[in-house]
Order: structure tokens, then sequence, then C-alpha cells
């Protein structure tokens, strides 16, 4: 941005401790030498806003002069008003910026303004990054030089909110050239992201990571486990890939895929999980780890979803190699081309067998979502006798195994509770 007005693109930075700095372009527009004039400057006092400062300078009230608004820790929008001239700002003292509602605008953490016309209306809107890695627009129901900002809401990628691994930081762009801005976006992932602004976006599933177990390896190399869970919860069925790959220390390069599965097909309303064990050689150095999980289409570096798990190498056993290899990953076989995953029940059922049985029969459920679940067996007295299940589980087919040993010939009743729903079946104990 020119903050001198001089023909030349000057720079404001944001700082961790709430300030913002100013260089001066002391070369050319084609040939830029940025010189470090100062913090600036609202009231004749260093502008603070806390924590974490971002900066966006935009002529906000349309008076011909460039004015500043600021991200901070809490997640709110400073704004201050230029009242100097165009060759020399003189910035008031903040004001917050306020949703037409009422209140202030809140990102809730970490806020990082984009003031841009992302909906091609002819009038500037506010875009906004946040700590938990998501995106907030505002749309501008107002005019350029009154704005009225409506109530913020999450940007999307189809049917989900654009979601990075945290304190997301955007630019707003035409990346394509084709007339629509679109969003390129950073985080604690050392890699940027871009979206290109679609008509449609095709339905996509998700993928869900999570550590089990430990996650530090000795020095001599060592496994640890995670699970993947990929949920399609759209009414079509899809086809992409899913690959992992691993960032070095301190949020480095990524390395080459450690497990990678080509057109996998998941099934409308359908879940599967598969149970990972990851080796990691001796020679990788010491550190703290990110292992990586892409749903997408690997070819093209699209990713639909991504997630994560950890691991933290204690040491190395010396000899340090950055070639990627030897990272053995079980537990995913090389399924067929085509993997058709199972569609989940749309309702709650249950099932025994054998029955009658002596003295043990195996208790089948079905569950259409995850949640907590209880499979209680009761006398026909109504005396629980038994409790099979109580706890979380996942969505799909479930079995249990009830051995009725000890217990005298009858008939029992084995009932099934998940969330509002429950089912009751008769067994026949016979000895």
């Amino acid at each position: 941005m020119d903050w001198d007005n001089d023909g030349d693109n000057d720079l404001l930075v944001g700082e961790n401790n709430g300030q913002i700095r100013y260089f001066q372009n002391i070369g050319t527009a084609s040939s830029p030498s940025l010189h470090y004039v100062g913090l600036l400057q609202a009231g004749g006092v260093n502008i603070d806003v806390g924590d974490y400062s971002t900066v966006w300078t935009d002529d906000w009230n349309e008076d011909g002069l460039v004015d500043v608004i600021a991200g901070d820790a809490n997640g709110l929008f400073r704004l201050y008003l230029n009242q100097g001239t165009p060759t020399s700002p003189n910035l008031r003292t903040a004001v917050y910026l306020t949703l037409a509602a009422g209140g202030n605008v809140d990102v809730g953490y970490r806020s990082g303004p984009n003031v841009v016309d992302l909906n091609g209306d002819g009038v500037k809107d506010l875009v906004s990054g946040e700590m938990s890695g998501k995106v907030y627009y505002y749309q501008n129901n107002g005019t350029n030089a009154n704005p009225q900002l409506a109530a913020g809401v999450y940007l999307n990628t189809g049917a989900l909110p654009i979601t990075t691994p945290g304190t997301t930081r955007i630019a707003t762009v035409d990346w394509n050239n084709d007339g629509d801005m679109d969003l390129v976006a950073g985080s604690y992932d050392p890699r940027l992201k871009y979206y290109l602004q679609a008509a449609v976006t095709p339905p996509a599933p998700t993928i869900d990571m999570a550590n089990v177990g430990s996650s530090s390896i000795p020095g001599g190399g060592g496994s640890y486990n995670f699970n993947i869970t990929v949920n399609n919860a759209s009414s079509t069925a899809v086809t992409c890939d899913v690959w992992t790959c691993q960032s070095s220390a301190n949020y480095g390069p990524f390395s080459a895929p450690l497990l990678v599965r080509n057109d996998v097909t998941f099934n409308p309303s359908s879940s599967l999980m598969r149970n990972i064990t990851q080796y990691v050689p001796g020679t990788v150095p010491m550190g703290f780890y990110y292992h990586y999980g892409h749903i997408g289409n690997q070819a093209l570096n699209q990713v639909y979803s991504q997630d994560y798990v950890y691991f933290y190498k204690v040491s190395s056993d010396g000899c340090s190699d950055p070639v990627v290899h030897d990272w053995a990953c079980t537990g995913w076989p090389e399924d067929p081309a085509v993997y058709v995953s199972p569609a989940l029940p749309t309702t709650l059922t249950l099932s025994a067998a054998p029955n009658p049985f002596n003295p043990v029969t195996t208790v089948s459920y079905s569950l259409p979502q995850a949640g907590p679940v209880e499979v209680m067996v009761y006398n026909a007295a109504g005396k629980q006798v038994a409790s099979l299940v109580s706890g979380w589980r996942e969505a799909g087919s479930q079995q249990v195994t009830w051995d009725a040993t000890g217990l005298p010939s009858g008939v029992y009743l084995v009932k099934v509770a998940a969330g509002n729903a429950q089912q009751v079946q008769k067994l026949t104990l016979l000895k």
C-alpha cells in the first residue's frame, strides 16, 4: 500500500507485541528499498492493540484518505480513521468495527482483517481468519462510504467450513483471473492453500485422525499408532484419493507420501476406519513432527479435507539421513483399486445368534451414527444380570459376546440403547 502517496508501495507490519511498524519505500515502484521509519501512531501515541496485531489499509469512510484496520489477539477489529492528508497521514484514536445489528465484530481470537468485495456486488466486505483455523465473512449490506456489516458466517468449501490447523491468515486475490476474488490461506501448516470461487463444489468426504497410545519414538527408531476415519455424509458416492505425509521438525518441508490409496470410492452416508501403525527410522533427527492425512485428488494436489497426528523423536541414532525410506506403514492393506465402503445403517437394529443358546451367544447391533451406547441383559423379572457395552462406539455394525455361564435356563431380554432410540430382543437360555 502507498502510505505516503508518493506513487510506490510502502509496508505496514503488525507485531506479536501489538504494535505496528512502518517501512517507507525510498526506492522506486519497480525497485523497492524499504526504510524503517518507526511505530505507527494514532492520537499522538504508538498504536498498541495488546497482542498479535495484524494490519489492513482501506479508505473505510470514502473520504479520499487511507485508514487503518487492525486485528488483535481478542478477535476484534480497531478502526483508525485518517484525519491528515494523502501525503501526511494522521490517525485518530481507535474505534471498534461494529455490526449493523449492534455489537462489535468479533471472531473470537486472533483476527486478521481483509477488506475486499468478495461477492462481486461492488461493495467492500470484511473477511478474517481466526485462531481455530476458520475464515469469517461479514457481508456489507450498506455502501462503501457507510458499511453495514451483517453477522459473520464461515466461508465454506462445499458444505464444510474452510479449516486450517490453526490461526488462519488470509489474502484475497483473483488467483485465476476470472473476475472473482479467491482466497489464499496460511496457518501453522507450512504450506499455503488457495480456494477458488466456484459455482458448484462437489460433495467431499472428511478425514479424522487420532493418536492411539504413546507417540514418543526412541532414538533407534520405533512405531506409533493412529486411526484414520473417513466419513462421506453426502447422498452421493464419491471417489477420491487418501494419502499421508509428515512434516519435519519445526514445521519444515514435507516428506514424500508415506501411505497412498488412490481411487477409493465411498458410498453415500458411509464411513471407513483404518488402524495404522507407522514406523519411524532411527535416522530421523530428534524433534516434534506432524503426520498429515489428506482426502482429495493427489495428482492435482487438491485437498478436500485434512487432519493430523503427531509424534516426538526423543533423539537420533547419530546417522541423520534426509532421504525418506524405511517408513513402513501397515494397517491399510492394498485393497482393490476401488474400495467401496459399506453404507451406514439408517436405524438402530439388534439381533442375537444362536438363539436359543447354551451358554454363549453373540449380540449384534448396528448404529446409524457414533455416540454413547449401552447394551444390557435383564432376566424375566426385570433385574439386570449383565452389562455388555457401556461407552462410546463408532457408527456401523458392532458385536459383543454374552456368556451366561452360572445363570439358570429361562427367558432373558437384551436391550441396546443409543441416543433416543432403543431395541429389545428376547433370548432363550437352554441348559
